[in-house]
């Protein structure tokens, strides 16, 4: 009728990650909701759009996909993108589609190789902050109008990819709204970490991007920007969390966590001067680890903290060009303990250029600091890399896991050392931590005693056999 305000555009968010084929989730057993996913639903509610969020993780199969189509039957479909789940993501691209909705892919691995989503399924991939974009995508879409030269979006015109001009970042993270936690059963999240730890824990997101230029991290979204939240808006989560929902343990999942020192001071004398009386997690670098901010951390709340030590050689931490030193790793080691802060080590083996002593000197690291908690990998080339760019020609398996529960454990690309060897240095790696949990109930003499006969098997046996010819004169 004459008069009527146009119908809003509906939008179907969906996260198509399951926890249930994660093997690094069944391991670690970490589950937090799609920030990305539930801050991009507000910013739509925001602004008038009609918004429904489908998060899949503790779905067996896309069956919840398909009932909101039909119920809802949005003009949008938007999927939220990372490697785990690419074959997830254009299923659900497909689905959308065969219901009549337009298809995009958003998050770091479309945004990285937008080819790969719009030559399968998508209709579209949004390249960089999302909020702005996809506001004027669903506008557009919902109008039947054309997409095609929408700023941040790259659209599939028969066999090319036309890209729309660069968006501005957002110049206050303050103006977005806060995550939808309503749209989705958080009340399950929160129950299984209180069956799991006692605790109601929710994630929480401080900054987006990172100023620092490690050769293997991909950057599609936010590049090497860096822009922070105030204080006063970080608390106002924080006590939105623990009004709405009763949450006591947040881990702040921002890429590198306190950056700016003098942030950092304001949000800790916040969080104590009004009692949050919150636990606490993060990732930070080592150099940012002070031993005086480290005793303020801890009595503002601070937990656990997860810090990318990579490898125990300096020569192989700078070919990453990650910008640390081993002496920043062992004070921070050194520091946290001393503060009764749990450490989780973020560790690396197969770096291009990596020989056996520095992974001999990475295994006596861990060794001499024993990280309470630990996850060793095998380096993944992630498109859109330096380290990508120099090993695309002797990709394996098209540089992706065969299958899920290989995440971390195969080797993507042809490099100096068998597969094999990765993997039982991994092995090594478990085998250290298991002793370093048994100090104080077996005898000092015994423990040597295992770690040289550890040591001793590797060099003599394990390592010649699984090299063969092929194989460096032993570390000694």
């Amino acid at each position: 009728m004459p008069g009527d305000l146009p119908t809003p555009s509906r939008v179907l968010l969906v996260d198509p990650y399951l926890a249930r084929d994660d093997p690094m989730e069944r391991k670690f057993v970490e589950l937090y909701p799609s920030l990305g996913v539930l801050t991009l639903a507000g910013y739509l509610r925001e602004h008038g759009v009609d918004v429904r969020v489908v998060d899949l993780t503790f779905a067996r199969d896309t069956r919840p996909v398909s009932k909101a189509l039909a119920q809802f039957h949005p003009h949008l479909v938007g999927v939220h993108t990372k490697t785990l789940t690419l074959d997830r993501a254009l299923a659900v691209a497909q689905l959308a589609r065969a219901s009549g909705a337009y298809a995009v892919a958003g998050g770091p691995d479309a945004a990285t190789r937008p080819a790969v989503y719009l030559a399968d399924a998508f209709d579209a991939v949004g390249l960089g902050e999302g909020e702005q974009t996809l506001v004027e995508l669903a506008e557009t879409v919902a109008a039947g109008r054309d997409p095609a030269g929408t700023a941040g979006l790259a659209v599939r015109r028969g066999d090319r990819t036309v890209r729309g001009p660069v968006r501005p970042f957002l110049k206050s993270l303050d103006d977005l709204p806060l995550p939808a936690w309503d749209l989705i059963d958080l009340e399950r999240y929160l129950s299984e970490w209180e069956r799991a730890t006692g605790e109601r824990r929710m994630a929480v997101l401080t900054s987006r991007g990172c100023p620092f230029d490690c050769a293997w991290c991909s950057k599609p979204t936010f590049g090497r920007s860096y822009r922070q939240q105030s204080v006063e808006r970080v608390v106002a989560e924080l006590r939105a969390l623990q009004q709405r929902y009763r949450v006591d343990y947040v881990r702040f999942c921002d890429d590198v966590f306190g950056i700016q020192r003098s942030w950092l001071e304001d949000l800790l004398d916040r969080m104590l001067d009004e009692k949050l009386n919150l636990k606490f997690e993060c990732l930070a670098r080592v150099e940012l680890l002070k031993p005086d901010l480290l005793a303020r951390m801890r009595r503002a709340g601070l937990e656990r903290v997860y810090v990318g030590v990579e490898s125990g050689s300096q020569r192989m931490l700078d070919t990453m060009n990650r910008g640390t030193k081993l002496a920043q790793v062992e004070r921070a080691s050194t520091a946290l303990r001393k503060e009764g802060i749990r450490q989780f080590w973020f560790l690396m083996l197969g770096y291009p250029g990596e020989t056996l002593e520095d992974i001999a000197a990475t295994l006596r690291l861990f060794r001499q600091y024993s990280p309470e908690e630990y996850s060793v990998s095998i380096a993944v080339p992630v498109p859109g890399t330096r380290f990508y760019e120099a090993v695309k020609d002797r990709l394996r398996h098209g540089g992706r896991s065969t299958k899920a529960s290989d995440a971390g454990r195969a080797l993507l690309y042809e490099a100096v050392y068998p597969e094999a060897l990765y993997r039982w240095t991994q092995a090594r790696f478990g085998l250290e931590a298991s002793l370093s949990k048994a100090r104080g109930k077996i005898a000092l003499p015994v423990l040597k005693g295992i770690e040289d006969a550890a040591d001793a098997i590797d060099r003599r046996i394990v390592t010649p056999i699984l090299l063969g010819k092929n194989a460096e004169p032993p570390v000694t």
